[in-house]
C-alpha cells in the first residue's frame, strides 16, 4: 500500500533541508561585503559630507501629481504643479513663497498616462519660468522630475502611422518648450555660471551606474579622486560584486552624510529623439547620497558633466552640493526630501484626491443635460 505525504509537509521538509543552504549563502556574501567594502570605501567611492547647517539657503522645491477619472467614453483629469520657496539658517525656516497651477479637462484614452505627465513637465516649467523671471534667483532649484525626456517617456505609439499625428503634436509642443527654455537658461545656472542656481532633480533610484561607468570608462567618469586600485578591484571582483548585488554592496558602504563619488549620467541609454538637447549637449552628472540613520539614499541629477565640475573644483564643489541638500533635510525618516521639495510633494497632493473630477463629471453632465452649451451658441440669434 503506497502512502502519500500531504503537501504541508513536504513543504516543511524542503524548508528544513533548504534553510542551512540559504543561510550559508547569506553568510558568504556578507562576508564578501565585508572584504570588498573597506578597499572601496579606502580608495574613494564614498566620501564623508561636513555640513554647515548655519549657513543661509534660499531654495525652492518643485513637485507634479495627476489623477484621472472615466467619463463619457474618455477621461476627465487634473494635473498640477506646485513651488514651495523657503529660507533656512540653522533652525530658522521661513516660508517665502508657494505658487501653483492647475489643469483641469477631458483626453481620450490613447496614452493617457504619458500624456498626462507630459501636461505636469508644462506646468513644471512653466512654473520654471517665473523663477528666471523674479529679480533674484534662489541658490538651489529641486525637481522630482527627470532632466532628458527620452523614448521611457514619450509614448511608444510614435511609431505608428495611425496614432502618429495627435501624440506627435502634443510631444511637439513639450519639446519645444522644454528645448526653448534651456536654450535661454542653461548658461545662467551653476556650473555654467558661478553665481548660479545649483537646479537638480532627486529620485530614489539604483545604485548600479557608478560601478558600471568605472568598470567600462575608468575614473574619467568622475570629479572625485578614486584610487586605481578601485578601479582594478571593480574590474577583478565583478563576477562577485554582482552576484552579491551592486546595491547592496553600495548600501554597505554608504553611511549618513556620506555620498558616493559622483559620475557621467550615461547619455548613451537615450535615442537621438531625446529632448531637451542642450542638456545632452551639456551632459549631466549623478550621484547618491545619505542624511540620516533612518533615511534611504538618495540619487541625485544636476547639471553638468564630471569635467565641467572638475573646473569648478571637483570634488570640494560636488560636496557643497550635497551638503546643502542634507541641510535641507531637517528630518530624519525613511523618505525624508530636503524640505523645500517635500512642502511641495505635500501640497501638490490635493490633486490626487477624490472629489475634484467628481464634482467636475456632475457639473458637466448636468450642463449637458440642461442644455446649457446649445443655449451658448444660440445666445443673440433670437430674433428680436
Amino acid at each position: 500500500m503506497n502512502s502519500s505525504t500531504p503537501l504541508a509537509q513536504e513543504i516543511t521538509a524542503q524548508i528544513q533541508l533548504g534553510l542551512f543552504g540559504t543561510v550559508g549563502t547569506l553568510a558568504r556574501q556578507l562576508r564578501s561585503i565585508d572584504r570588498i567594502a573597506p578597499r572601496l570605501k579606502e580608495g574613494g567611492l564614498v566620501r564623508r559630507i561636513q555640513v554647515d547647517r548655519d549657513q543661509q539657503r534660499r531654495a525652492v522645491g518643485l513637485s507634479v501629481a495627476h489623477r484621472k477619472i472615466s467619463a463619457f467614453g474618455g477621461l476627465l483629469y487634473c494635473v498640477g504643479a506646485m513651488s514651495h520657496e523657503l529660507v533656512t539658517q540653522g533652525a530658522d525656516i521661513t516660508h517665502t513663497d508657494q505658487q501653483s497651477m492647475i489643469d483641469v479637462g477631458d483626453m481620450t484614452l490613447l496614452e493617457a498616462d504619458r500624456r498626462l505627465q507630459w501636461k505636469t513637465y508644462q506646468l513644471v516649467y512653466d512654473l520654471l519660468e517665473e523663477i528666471f523671471a523674479g529679480d533674484t534667483l534662489p541658490d538651489i532649484i529641486l525637481l522630482d522630475i527627470p532632466f532628458i525626456m527620452g523614448r521611457r517617456v514619450y509614448a511608444q505609439a510614435l511609431d505608428d502611422q495611425e496614432t502618429d499625428e495627435e501624440l506627435r503634436s502634443e510631444v511637439n509642443r513639450l519639446r519645444d518648450r522644454l528645448e526653448n527654455f534651456w536654450d535661454r537658461y542653461i548658461d545662467r545656472c551653476y556650473p555654467f555660471a558661478a553665481d548660479g542656481p545649483k537646479i537638480v532633480t532627486l529620485a530614489r533610484g539604483r545604485f548600479g551606474s557608478l560601478l558600471r561607468l568605472i568598470k567600462a570608462k575608468g575614473q574619467e567618469i568622475s570629479p572625485d579622486p578614486i584610487d586605481s586600485e578601485v578601479e582594478n578591484l571593480i574590474k577583478t571582483e565583478w563576477v562577485r560584486t554582482l552576484s552579491v548585488g551592486i546595491d547592496r554592496v553600495l548600501r554597505g558602504i554608504l553611511l549618513p552624510e556620506h555620498r558616493t563619488a559622483a559620475f557621467d549620467i550615461d547619455l548613451s541609454e537615450f535615442d537621438k529623439m531625446a529632448f531637451p538637447q542642450a542638456l545632452i549637449r551639456k551632459g549631466s552628472m549623478g550621484l547618491h547620497y545619505l542624511t540620516g540613520l533612518r533615511g534611504q539614499p538618495v540619487q541625485v541629477e544636476t547639471l553638468g558633466a564630471a569635467s565641467v565640475w572638475q573646473d569648478c573644483g571637483g570634488a570640494g564643489v560636488v560636496d557643497e552640493l550635497v551638503a546643502d541638500l542634507m541641510a535641507l533635510t531637517y528630518f530624519d525618516q525613511r523618505h525624508a526630501l530636503p524640505l523645500p521639495l517635500w512642502y511641495a510633494q505635500h501640497g501638490v497632493e490635493i490633486v490626487k484626491k477624490k472629489g475634484l473630477l467628481e464634482f467636475y463629471k456632475r457639473e458637466t453632465l448636468h450642463s449637458m443635460r440642461e442644455e446649457q452649451v446649445d443655449q451658448a451658441w444660440l445666445a443673440g440669434w433670437e430674433e428680436e
